[in-house]
């Protein structure tokens, strides 16, 4: 019974620290994109609710629109931290049950190094820039040694890395 109770107890912590982590622990004000794993939030740990999200102000409504149509304003992205705007109708052409959506980070130089999908050196934008085609992503050192991050997913691979390089050069004005 007593090694029940320990390890239920273990359950309980260990199933704590990775909600702390998957919805940002500390006060970094760093956020992540998707399928790189979670990492600290814009707000800390439950500090604020998808409409008050920080990093959601970072681009406006209307400026992601400019990539993928009428959206949703921006949502806090409980499952990897950041904000994520989401397409509000598919757009035509587009496969079956497939959203487009705009993913904006920013993150600390360690977290970066774990979670970013390096691509290739891109002109535009800071020096140290890179650009992944195969996820849409770009990243560039921002804001006292972070790391700012702007993944594209849209349908067709056309002009994804010029409105990357759009939005990221307003992220980074923002910062």
């Amino acid at each position: 019974m007593k090694l029940f109770s320990k390890m239920a107890h273990a359950a309980i912590l260990g199933s704590a620290l990775a909600l702390v982590v998957a919805c940002g622990g500390g006060d970094s004000g760093s956020v992540s994109l998707p399928g790189k794993g979670g990492v600290p939030s814009a707000g800390g740990a439950g500090a604020e609710g998808p409409e008050d999200s920080e990093s959601c102000k970072r681009l406006t409504k209307e400026e992601v629109a400019e990539a993928i149509g009428p959206n949703d304003g921006g949502k806090h992205d409980y499952t990897f931290g950041g904000c994520v705007w989401t397409a509000t109708s598919a757009k035509e052409g587009a496969p079956e049950g497939f959203t487009e959506a705009i993913f904006a980070s920013v993150l600390p130089k360690d977290q970066y190094e774990s979670v970013a999908e390096i691509g290739e050196p891109v002109s535009g934008l800071a020096d140290g820039a890179t650009y992944s085609a195969n996820h849409g992503e770009l990243w560039f050192p921002c804001r006292s040694g972070d790391f700012c991050g702007i993944k594209v997913r849209t349908a067709s691979s056309d002009d994804r890395q010029e409105t990357a390089i759009r939005l990221g050069k307003l992220l980074q004005s923002r910062l």
